[in-house]
């Protein structure tokens, strides 16, 4: 049985080593080979007729294209590629407006001679300009056509360059007319062998699973390390004694061997052996870890100090965690390990309870008094990785407004522009770069001294979309020379966030604020999605590199310039320690 099961592991690792070589190479270098219908490598000789014309006609194509306009920026766009050929931008707008034309077969030939040029331009509609999602475009082009050997090819190459929405193919409507074919469906990881028992179903999601390591990850050893390896053996052989939820815990100790932040299970979106969460909310402060919220039945029990686990110190608990949580760095500890020990599926999993069904901790009121407390596991709906919350109405003004993915605030006594920055993602009312030219426009203002970057909520999200941002704050700085730039950062700044402190950090003279941040100037993110297919388990893994620093800053975390480290009778009291200590500065200026 374990001769059969790694042998067929053996083929995924060659499969996968196959499709996936050096992360320094490009992925369009990889796995596009020069075609008939795509253009040379030699740069055009010669010029436009009249380069003044020409850049009128892309600044007007371009926005047709951002408006939807396809028939109008059609014409324009042909003319742009048919003058001047080493543009790969140009031939991507191309290729995405013959697209939603219906011009499928003219779609391919664009797209190709973008992949073979490479594409920058962003904020386009129905379209993302990496190599690999230019791939699924091709692909879904020649589906249209009913080709479907080329469909399924260019489905493949966009896999083995790393595409990470793999589960999202078979619901892409283009596909619509192959969606029952065998090979389509294994292709877009869907495909369900009927005849398969619960047993083999878990062992076929493990392949499946430590295929996906292997194809997503950046480092192309990941899936081979011997740790790694000797789980995977372990959990294939115990499969017919564990439960749904022991399969999926271990399964996340497969994962955490991976060793940086942005490889993880999500145990709450598969069709089975999801986890239940404990009522309450854990938070690691500077004099120990606390309850900062919990469900109404259970909201006594805010302000307690955690002491233990059943019989498990909190600290050694918290160590335990480590096991499930790859990090980037250990503030990525301090901010995941609380999140996880709330899940009496990971307590039982570390060895740390016996049971699921009730799970006892100890903890300590503010006069010292110290009691046990039973809770038992509820159903909960996977909301975004955890936050400090609100949990008074007094609460300080960085815990008021943390809906908001930005919101600006002027404190007329002292001249400080406030910016809390929450998530890197587009508000419905306002765009980022709608916000940062009001930002820009507020800091034009007299009254507006000094301002203040809030991060201390934030984990990332689409960092393509922060440039306008770097750019408000860069311009705080020219316009405002007497004033000081200030940016609040903790264990939570992960992600794009990070990559914006890293570029804070680099191009402008920001005082940092409060705790180390939770991932390395330089750091290996993006997260490549993965569903497995008959459990339907959740997960990401790291699948790109992000040198956003210098090559050679090897920097853990970036550290703050005044240490501001969070401490429970503040957070309860409602005292916000970091701007207290910024206002402090400002006022012995």
């Amino acid at each position: 049985m374990y001769s059969s099961f790694f042998a067929q592991l053996s083929a995924c690792l060659i499969f996968s080593s196959v499709l996936f070589t050096h992360p320094a190479m490009s992925q369009t270098a990889r796995v596009l080979s020069p075609t008939n219908d795509a253009i040379g490598v030699f740069p055009q000789r010669g010029g436009v007729a009249d380069p003044v014309v020409y850049l009128k006609t892309r600044k007007k194509a371009l926005f047709f294209v951002r408006e939807k306009r396809w028939q109008q920026a059609l014409p324009l766009l042909q003319s742009l590629t048919s003058s001047y050929k080493d543009d790969g931008d140009t031939w991507y707008l191309l290729g995405l407006t013959q697209m939603q034309l219906g011009h499928h077969e003219q779609a391919i030939v664009a797209l190709k001679n973008a992949l073979t040029l490479g594409v920058n331009v962003t904020n386009i509609p129905n379209a993302s300009r990496p190599s690999n999602d230019i791939m699924i475009k091709v692909s879904e082009a020649y589906a249209q056509l009913g080709n479907i050997e080329q469909t399924h090819e260019w489905l493949r190459k966009s896999l083995s360059a790393r595409y990470d929405e793999r589960s999202s193919i078979a619901g892409k409507a283009a596909f619509d007319a192959i969606k029952d074919n065998t090979q389509f469906q294994i292709l877009a990881g869907q495909y369900k062998d009927p005849t398969l028992t619960r047993v083999q179903q878990w062992r076929a999601d493990l392949e499946f699973l430590l295929a996906e390591i292997n194809r997503l990850h950046i480092n192309e050893m990941a899936g081979t390390n011997a740790e790694l390896v000797a789980l995977a053996k372990s959990l294939h052989a115990d499969i017919p004694n564990l439960n749904d939820q022991q399969i999926v815990f271990r399964m996340m100790e497969l994962v955490g061997t991976l060793g940086n932040g942005h490889n993880l299970i999500v145990p709450t979106f598969g069709e089975k052996g999801n986890f239940s969460r404990l009522p309450v909310q854990f938070y690691v402060f500077t004099d120990g870890l606390y309850i900062v919220d919990a469900t109404p039945n259970y909201s006594a029990l805010i302000g307690q100090k955690v002491m233990a686990f059943e019989g498990t110190s909190s600290e050694e608990a918290i160590a335990k965690a480590a096991k499930i949580n790859p990090r980037d760095n250990e503030m990525q500890q301090l901010w995941l390990a609380p999140y996880y020990l709330a899940m009496p599926e990971v307590l039982t999993g570390l060895g740390i309870a016996d049971s699921t069904n009730k799970i006892t901790i100890t903890v300590q009121s503010t006069d010292n008094v110290t009691e046990k407390i039973h809770l038992e596991g509820q159903a909960f709906a996977f909301s975004g990785l955890p936050t400090l919350p609100k949990n008074h109405k007094n609460a300080p003004e960085y815990l008021q407004h943390k809906d908001k993915h930005y919101w600006q605030y002027l404190n007329k006594s002292n001249g400080v522009l406030q910016v809390q920055f929450n998530a890197v993602a587009q508000m419905k009312t306002q765009s980022l770069a709608q916000f940062s030219k009001t930002l820009i426009d507020t800091v034009k203002q007299d009254e507006v001294k000094h301002l203040v970057l809030d991060l201390r909520h934030n984990s990332g999200g689409n960092g393509s979309i922060l440039p306008p941002l770097l750019k408000a704050l860069i311009y705080f700085e020219a316009a405002k020379p007497d004033g000081k730039l200030f940016v609040i950062m903790g264990r939570n700044t992960f992600s794009a966030a990070q990559n914006l402190l890293t570029n804070i950090n680099l191009f402008t003279d920001a005082i940092l604020v409060g705790e180390p941040s939770g991932s390395r100037p330089n750091h290996v993110g993006e997260a490549g999605r993965f569903k497995l297919p008959y459990s339907g388990v959740f997960g990401l893994i790291s699948s790109q590199f992000h040198q956003t620093s210098r090559a050679e800053d090897h920097r853990i975390w970036v550290p703050p310039h005044m240490p501001i480290l969070p401490d429970s009778k503040s957070y309860f009291a409602g005292i916000d320690p970091a701007i207290n200590a910024i206002y402090r500065l400002l006022d012995n200026l």
